[in-house]
């Protein structure tokens, strides 16, 4: 008994969820109170830790997951569209395909309007993606920031 459960304790670490790859911070929250209504613009930066990259927008089918960005229900905004830098296209080693990815750093510019009604409540940006190195890709998984609001 002692046995098999210190080798499930050893196991154990190999079963937790991988340590996230990319860091979101939103580069430009709004620095005052807004009317209600407004379109704003907001800077998504993704900081991708060395020998990582980050899948585009928009992939091949049979290709990776692309990146999905996308307001959590109840948000006191509408998301209009969202832009990407320009990703580097490149055969993909791992699913020997053309993708558009990013390394270092990603930047998405989210265009929003505030809903009429929009309360002090945060706008949730809500991130899906997957992330690889030359060797292995970690699961899709979503990662949340939240952007302070105040409205008038």
């Amino acid at each position: 008994m002692r046995k098999s459960l210190a080798l499930f304790l050893l196991a154990a670490p190999a079963f937790a969820a991988p340590k996230p790859v990319v860091h979101w911070q939103v580069t430009n929250p709004p620095a005052k109170a807004l009317k209600r209504g407004t379109k704003l613009n907001l800077t998504l930066t993704g900081q991708i830790d060395p020998g990582w990259h980050l899948y585009a927008l928009e992939e091949p089918q049979g290709g990776p997951i692309a990146t999905e960005i996308n307001l959590a229900e109840g948000s006191p905004a509408d998301l209009i569209r969202v832009e990407e830098q320009k990703p580097k296209i490149v055969p993909d080693p791992i699913y020997q395909l053309p993708t558009g990815f990013f390394e270092q750093s990603a930047n998405f510019t989210l265009h929003l309007q505030l809903d009429k009604s929009a309360s002090a409540h945060p706008i949730q940006i809500l991130i899906r993606y997957q992330s690889c190195n030359d060797r292995v890709c970690l699961p899709p998984h979503t990662d949340t920031v939240d952007v302070p609001l105040t409205t008038n």
